[in-house]
């Protein structure tokens, strides 16, 4: 483990949102952990960004504008082969950093961890309002794919781990970088899983804020199921039977685009023959196949509720 003082590279990938990255910008430049760098990779043509960036004088700031477009992993991997850091803190262009976030995350590693990921709570902005998740942290005892997709309880956000969350060795994702996939940010986190010496670590301070209407895809918002489920079959053989049965349960099962008899049949008939079902994620799939999506959050509510008056 490095000193405390290891310097740090925070990677922005961005296209076409100038005044969304300009507040990622600041918030990272804002952090109180001061041994820190900013780049920001525009990944294709987008003046706007340019020049809105380089009107922020700050000597720690770089700014990569790219010729064409070459998407957000490999931007990403641009990032960390250009930093100077050797940790890496990645921010998504519409999300934003709490002051103290990678002073925080910087002084919680653990010194007997090779490869540390490490996370946060945060709050999530959503169209129903803002929650803080995961409810539950990761731990260097969880097996990340394990940790990730085994739920105990029925509703989202008990695990969580977004892109912008995370801190890293840079030495780790030179080893393992970003790959090029719908689901980035699951992928890399369940191969780190596969690295001897990785784990992920969730501080329980929330010091991000996510916003999840912006574009982003995941598996709730791909609205394509064959491509939900191709992608949760090539991960088949790097998680666990349970985490395997639970990603398909309990994340693809509660895709819109899974409501068919068919398409159910099929996601349980995959779960059952290469996987090993817990009994909530049986419970959580049958809940996706028999409640409408309006019932479960007004469930969802009534169930928190109770449990905060308590």
């Amino acid at each position: 483990m490095k000193t405390m003082q290891d310097k740090v590279t925070v990677v922005i990938p961005t296209r076409n949102r100038p005044d969304l990255v300009t507040r990622a910008v600041h918030s990272a430049l804002a952090q109180t952990y001061r041994d820190l760098e900013v780049i920001v990779v525009v990944d294709g043509p987008d003046p706007a960004t340019v020049a809105v960036l380089g009107a922020i004088s700050d000597p720690r700031l770089t700014v990569v504008a790219l010729e064409k477009n070459i998407g957000a992993a490999n931007a990403r991997n641009l990032g960390v082969q250009r930093a100077a850091g050797s940790w890496i803190a990645f921010l998504d262009d519409d999300d934003h950093w709490m002051d103290e976030k990678v002073a925080v995350q910087m002084a919680a590693r653990p010194k007997d961890v090779r490869y540390p990921v490490m996370s946060c709570r945060c709050e999530v902005v959503t169209a129903r309002g803002t929650f803080v998740w995961p409810r539950r942290l990761a731990t260097p005892k969880d097996a990340i794919g394990d940790y990730l997709f085994v739920r105990k309880g029925l509703f989202k956000g008990e695990t969580f781990a977004p892109t912008t969350t995370l801190l890293a060795p840079r030495e780790l994702l030179l080893k393992h970088p970003i790959p090029v996939s719908l689901f980035d940010d699951w992928e890399w986190l369940i191969g780190c899983g596969r690295i001897k010496g990785c784990a992920l670590i969730t501080v329980p301070e929330a010091l991000a804020v996510h916003y999840t209407e912006n574009n982003r895809i995941t598996l709730s918002t791909c609205h394509n199921i064959d491509d939900a489920l191709g992608w949760a079959q090539t991960m088949q053989p790097l998680l666990s039977p349970r985490a395997y049965a639970s990603l398909l349960l309990q994340a693809t099962g509660g895709e819109p685009a899974a409501r068919t008899g068919a398409v159910r049949w099929k996601i349980l008939g995959e779960a059952m023959r290469r996987g090993s079902p817990t009994p909530m994620a049986l419970a959580t799939f049958t809940m996706h196949s028999l409640f409408p999506v309006a019932l479960r959050r007004r469930l969802r509510q009534a169930l928190f509720s109770a449990h905060s008056a308590a």
